[in-house]
């Protein structure tokens, strides 16, 4: 197996979650980074979040990953906004051919658990697997038996 965790982190807590898979997994991590970025006020953010789901919006990515294709589980980690993914991770789904790839999801909240996997499974044609509350993914006994490793 061929880890790529691929992540957005407003904040920082879903990028600290994607470290710690990666050094369980020896996975590749792949930053997911807007081309206008997010305000920093959690107000301002949490209203132009709102407007992205709203409008159905695709925001604009910086970079590529390479080798898109080599690799055979896709573990991607976003935080919870309005009780679902943020819309760029549709827009870095929208990007590549999940076929044949595991997608693996885990999200960061301040309440609201597990979200997005619903919509991510409209976008995706990937074998999606539900959410994990990354509060549940501290440990690295806790990485392994949620990837089966």
């Amino acid at each position: 197996m061929k880890y790529l965790i691929a992540y957005y982190s407003w904040s920082g807590h879903t990028k600290m979650t994607a470290e710690r898979i990666a050094r369980v997994t020896g996975g590749n991590l792949f930053e997911i980074v807007p081309t206008e970025p997010y305000p920093r006020l959690y107000a301002r953010c949490a209203i132009a979040a709102k407007a992205e789901r709203d409008k159905n919006a695709r925001p604009a990515l910086i970079g590529t990953v390479e080798n898109f294709d080599d690799y055979t589980d896709v573990i991607i980690g976003y935080p919870a906004w309005w009780h679902t993914c943020p819309m760029i991770i549709l827009s870095f789904l929208e990007q590549y051919d999940f076929t044949g790839k595991r997608v693996h999801l885990f999200n960061t909240h301040m309440g609201s658990h597990s979200v997005g996997t619903e919509l991510i499974r409209e976008h995706c044609k990937g074998e999606v697997i539900e959410s994990k509350d990354a509060n549940e993914l501290k440990q690295e006994s806790q990485i392994k038996a949620w990837l089966g490793l």
